[in-house]
């Protein structure tokens, strides 16, 4: 084992590798483990970096005793971070498992301004997990690659060998390593692959792992091919001042598939594929239209597709000064009541009497403080305690858009319209609000 770790330390690092400098990631388990003593045996100085998430109780402190042990048995240096991933994940909308990949590799980026390359112990088993768990979960050509044998700073010299092989070479040479009881639990997608998925595949070909190897390598050479193309594309269509991007929207329309460029240049910015196709399908979006990802806000200019980072101050507020600009941003039915009628109750309608239907209108977005008293309710209410009461997360609020008059909140679009405005005994000619798909973005 150790000659071919040489070999592909070689291939991702240089010739020269054995005298690069290295931080490798140990969690104290089997593969980091036989990762760090590799290192070890070759002679080939490195640093040691372990993260304490506490997801673990007193697991996770025995870990990092462990790995702090071993780092002083071998006079290793040895860095050290404590996350309370608990209280960072609680807010986040992410699930703990991605908020401590978050953590863990925004660290290793900040300590890593001495060494050359960061090593983490992945392997061709957690490739194949990956690979099988993007293609679940729906993905492109990129989610097939699985895990790049090298990203940037970050290298995975163990991509050659099997979870398997890895055990078997601890075992064989007495490398000791803790056991994190938390892999077994088959709740977890990634384990539910691991343990019973792979398996099944091996009963197909028992070379599964070698098989799915070959694919990979070819799969990341035709994406590199591919991402070449593509980028060549996104450059003719778009331009960067600073932090903000330009697309063209003419030399967009102009590209032989206008879609598949659109996504891959907004997928960056935190965009989803509905949105690429919703643009390249349309040309007639109005100027001032706007769509959010978690981190950036895309604004629809006449000329261009404008994409900035987010912040509260630059999302636009769109004035509506007469019922032909309501009619750009909803479907709008006239009807006249009578008594017998009954109302679609969905949050996506809004019913309201003409005469209660004041110009200007305005959408924007919440604010702490806002108040309004919902249909069916029994007061006033805040917001902030409605969006509790509907266990509606912080990222949804954020996508959360009001119709106002004035200071009065009509309808929290799509959710909740407001009792003093509502259709009653005495109206007579009404109106009937739709959202469109493209209403207010």
């Amino acid at each position: 084992m150790l000659d071919r770790f040489l070999q592909e330390l070689r291939t991702l690092a240089g010739s020269d590798a054995p005298r690069k400098r290295y931080l490798v990631a140990v969690s104290g388990g089997a593969d980091s483990m036989v990762a760090a003593t590799l290192f070890h045996e070759a002679g080939i100085p490195f640093a040691m970096a372990h993260c304490n998430f506490h997801l673990r109780g007193k697991d996770s402190d025995h870990d990092m005793q462990f790995v702090q042990k071993i780092a002083s048995d071998w006079k290793i240096p040895l860095y050290v971070r404590e996350f309370d991933t608990p209280a960072i994940q609680k807010n986040s909308g992410k699930s703990v498992e991605m908020v401590a990949r978050e953590l863990r590799y925004a660290w290793f980026e900040e300590i890593s301004t001495d060494f050359d390359y960061i090593v983490t112990a992945h392997h061709a088993t957690d490739a194949a997990e990956t690979m099988l768990l993007n293609l679940c979960r729906g993905t492109g050509l990129k989610g097939l690659c699985g895990i790049p044998p090298k990203n940037g700073k970050i290298i995975r010299p163990m991509l050659p060998f099997s979870a398997q092989e890895i055990r078997q070479y601890a075992d064989i040479h007495h490398i000791e390593y803790v056991q994190d009881i938390t892999n077994q639990d088959e709740t977890i997608a990634r384990n539910r692959i691991r343990h019973s998925v792979i398996p099944q595949l091996e009963l197909l070909n028992p070379q599964f792992l070698q098989t799915n190897t070959r694919s990979r390598t070819i799969l990341q050479r035709q994406y590199a091919y591919y991402q070449n193309h593509i980028e060549a594309e996104i450059n003719k269509i778009a331009s960067k001042e600073g932090k903000t991007y330009r697309i063209n929207r003419s030399k967009l329309a102009d590209c032989e598939d206008n879609e598949l460029v659109l996504y891959e240049l907004l997928t960056r910015f935190g965009f989803s594929s509905d949105t690429s196709l919703r643009l390249a399908e349309c040309d007639d979006f109005q100027p001032g239209k706007y769509f959010l990802s978690e981190s950036h806000i895309l604004l629809v200019d006449r000329e261009f597709l404008i994409i900035k980072p987010k912040s509260e101050e630059e999302i636009p507020i769109v004035e509506i000064k007469t019922l032909d600009d309501l009619k750009q941003h909803f479907l709008v039915e006239n009807f006249v009541y009578q008594q017998d009628m009954t109302f679609d109750k969905s949050p996506d309608f809004l019913y309201i009497p003409e005469e209660k239907l004041v110009f200007p209108l305005k959408i924007r977005p919440w604010q702490h403080g806002d108040y309004f008293y919902p249909l069916g309710g029994k007061g006033r209410q805040k917001l902030s305690d409605f969006f509790t009461d509907h266990k509606i997360d912080r990222f949804a609020k954020e996508q959360v858009r009001l119709l106002c008059s004035g200071d009065n909140i009509l309808w929290i679009i799509g959710l909740r319209s407001d009792e003093r405005w509502k259709v009653c005994r005495t109206s007579t000619n009404c109106y009937r609000i739709k959202q469109k798909a493209e209403s207010y973005e």
